[in-house]
């Protein structure tokens, strides 16, 4: 189903309840009432259809985004990006860390298989932690400033000099090493750590594990299918300018 603007929010979530974090992501406060999607988005200053193709992609897994989001300044999409950032590091990963130490096992098993189950989890935390952190402090700031170069159509002298020494390129597909994190974690909870005696907390981990993954799999989609590709190709029209 694709969503339009004149379906009702409420109904929205009825139907796929894992939109809840998305839409919460762009501000939307519950108690919304019977409005609709486009009415919702006009009260929160929301573009509309920016916010349809984020939630279509994440409601449809057969549903891309790339072609439509392209129409947007990049800088609207990179705050929608730094928006699930925070998501990631203040709510969803606290979120788990919260949920294992809740599980249980008999007598030294407790703190031993904890121990290693926070081990691999700090890990993951640690990557996706500075992951984002180069992406706030060094690749975003970066993108912004192409496009900000790109519409004024006027290379400023300080970003010749920064342009001379850093290009989008450098920051495509730097997201291997998140999954692989992800994947240890994953495989210690499932394939070897003995089962806990609360084991609904372990079903828990594993189902926010999960959302979250496929929720950072969208983020970089958007990157890499969005972002990247229509940031370089403002870079090269700026780079004629320097020869």
């Amino acid at each position: 189903m694709i969503i339009t603007e004149n379906i009702k929010l409420a109904e929205l979530i009825h139907q796929n309840y894992h939109l809840i974090p998305i839409v919460t992501r762009f501000g939307i406060k519950f108690g919304f009432g019977d409005k609709s999607v486009k009415q919702v988005c006009e009260l929160y200053g929301i573009q509309t259809d920016f916010f349809l193709e984020i939630v279509n992609a994440f409601n449809d897994k057969d549903y891309s985004p790339v072609k439509n989001l392209k129409r947007f300044p990049l800088s609207v999409t990179v705050n929608y990006l730094l928006k699930s950032h925070y998501y990631f590091n203040q709510i969803k990963l606290p979120l788990i860390e919260k949920l294992i130490h809740q599980l249980k096992w008999q007598g030294h098993e407790n703190k031993k298989n904890k121990s290693l189950l926070n081990k691999f989890f700090n890990q993951y935390r640690t990557e996706v932690n500075e992951h984002t952190a180069n992406e706030e402090n060094e690749v975003y700031p970066f993108i912004l400033e192409v496009e900000k170069n790109y519409n004024s159509n006027i290379l400023s002298s300080e970003f010749v000099i920064i342009l001379r020494n850093k290009s989008v390129n450098n920051y495509a597909d730097t997201h291997s090493d998140l999954n692989s994190a992800l994947l240890d974690l994953k495989n210690i909870i499932i394939k070897y750590l003995p089962a806990a005696d609360n084991s609904e907390i372990t079903e828990q981990i594993l189902v926010e594990i999960f959302d979250l993954e496929k929720d950072m799999a969208d983020h970089t989609g958007i990157e890499n299918s969005v972002v990247i590709p229509v940031a370089l190709e403002m870079e090269n029209e700026l780079r004629k300018q320097l020869s």
